[in-house]
This record gives C-alpha cells, sequence and structure tokens, in this order.
C-alpha cells in the first residue's frame, strides 16, 4: 500500500467552536506557519498587520464563526481509496474545502486505470454528495497530477506526452468529465489565455529555470463560488508563484471574498 501525506493549516483564533465534537480554542497564542520554518524577529512587527482589524469575534466584517471549521474527514469513506492519506476535507459553514494528492498513474502508467475508472469518477462523485447532502459549494485543491491542455505545458506536442503521466488522453478527459458535472477550474476561469504559468518543474533535468513546466496544482471550486452575488463566499482571484522555491511544486492560491 502506498502512503501519502497531505495537511492542511486553519488559523485558530480566539472564541470557543468544536470540530468533530470536540470543543476548540484557548487563550494561547497560536504561532504563525513562518514561525516553524525561520526564526521570528521582534522587529518586523509581522504580527501587527495579521491582527489589524481582528476584534475576537470577527476579522473587518467578516464573523469569526464563518471561518472556523465544523468537521474534519480525512478519508473518502471509500474502502478501494482510503487508507494511503490522500485527503483532508474540511467543512466550513459556507463551503467544503478537500486537500487532496490525486494518485499519480506512475512511469509506467501502471496504476493509470485506477486513477481514471476508478479514483476520478469516485472523487467527483463524493464531491457531489457533499454539495447535495451540505447544501453549500465545494472546493477541492492540490496536486491533482494532470496537465490539462496545451497551455498547461511547455512542450505540447512533444512525442511522449500521451504515454507521460499527467498528459495522458485518459487522464486529461477524466479531468474534463469533472469539470463538465459543474466545476470550474479557478486559475484557468480568470486567466483564459495565461501561458506560461506552471506549477511544477523537474528537478532531476534542471527545468525550473528555463520555465519548463507543468501546471499540476489547482483549485476546482463549485460553479457559483466564481458568481458574485450567488452566496456569501465569493472566488475573487487564483494565482500561482513560482519564486517561492523548496520543492519541485510551488505554491499555488485561491482568495476568497466572505460576505457580512
Amino acid at each position: 500500500m502506498l502512503l501519502q501525506v497531505t495537511a492542511t493549516f486553519v488559523r485558530k483564533r480566539g472564541g470557543k467552536s468544536s470540530v468533530n465534537g470536540k470543543p476548540q480554542g484557548d487563550k494561547k497564542k497560536q504561532a504563525k506557519l513562518g514561525a516553524f520554518f525561520k526564526p521570528s524577529s521582534k522587529k518586523t512587527g509581522s504580527n501587527k498587520s495579521e491582527e489589524e482589524g481582528y476584534d475576537g469575534m470577527a476579522i473587518g466584517d467578516v464573523p469569526i464563526s464563518l471561518l472556523q471549521p465544523i468537521n474534519v474527514e480525512t478519508e473518502l469513506g471509500m474502502p478501494a481509496h482510503d487508507g494511503e492519506g490522500r485527503t483532508i476535507t474540511v467543512e466550513y459553514p459556507l463551503f467544503y474545502l478537500t486537500n487532496v494528492y490525486v494518485p499519480n498513474s506512475g512511469a509506467k502508467l501502471e496504476r493509470l486505470g485506477y486513477r481514471t475508472e476508478q479514483w476520478d469518477q469516485d472523487f467527483l462523485a463524493k464531491h457531489q454528495q457533499l454539495e447535495k447532502d451540505g447544501k453549500k459549494p465545494v472546493i477541492w485543491l492540490g496536486d491533482l497530477n494532470v496537465a490539462y491542455d496545451e497551455k498547461d505545458t511547455w512542450n505540447e506536442g512533444a512525442k511522449h506526452l500521451p504515454k507521460s503521466s499527467a498528459t495522458t488522453p485518459e487522464e486529461r478527459r477524466g479531468f474534463e468529465q469533472q469539470l463538465s458535472a459543474g466545476y470550474v477550474d479557478a486559475f484557468r476561469h480568470l486567466h483564459p489565455e495565461g501561458r506560461g504559468h506552471y506549477s511544477y518543474w523537474s528537478q532531476r533535468a534542471g527545468n525550473r529555470e528555463p520555465n519548463k513546466g507543468l501546471r499540476l496544482d489547482y483549485f476546482i471550486c463549485s460553479k457559483e463560488l466564481m458568481e458574485d452575488g450567488k452566496g456569501k463566499a465569493c472566488v475573487r482571484d487564483s494565482y500561482i508563484l513560482p519564486d517561492e522555491v523548496g520543492s519541485d511544486h510551488c505554491p499555488v492560491v485561491l482568495e476568497i471574498e466572505i460576505k457580512k
């Protein structure tokens, strides 16, 4: 069995809340994510801007209650897929958010059938059910292991791509089926003609500096999140941070407006 690791960091603020029925929140101040990677400096005043507009009950006009998780699940509830640590689904009051590492089809495409005939379909069905039962939109994000079309690869048309993991016709078709079911690739929706925007580069080939990459990391959203006026949550932007190093992938960002 393969074992992958996904992680979701949630900023914990003051006030009482519960996740999976367990009380959350205490008086101890939570460190910023950056504190785990580099020493903090008292001279930077780094906490000030983050705390502006925060009064313990709201951040600006947004009530804290809308930003606190209601429930967390670390499995899809499907024996065929659980056990590899690939998903974390966090339920918020306004939407579901799933952090996912989609199975790689493998160098010899040994998992291509599993990926496209089982995983893609079951993962989609799971989120359609969440959307229906919870009566609110869904978002899934992470390394989806697919470069969807010619704008998402640096070398589209290369003979090896149809036989390479993440660029096979089967993987692209599976991704298209997910989008066609009522979901939106946020970055491509907002930047339809953008080219040269990648989130992965082969370190072995030294492809990062010349920007010979693939776009493998996405935010996929229910359509209503892309339409202003549909609800209290609305996507405002999505972009890639290629200058952030430390991995063969780079961060991708989704900005959501929460309305009062």
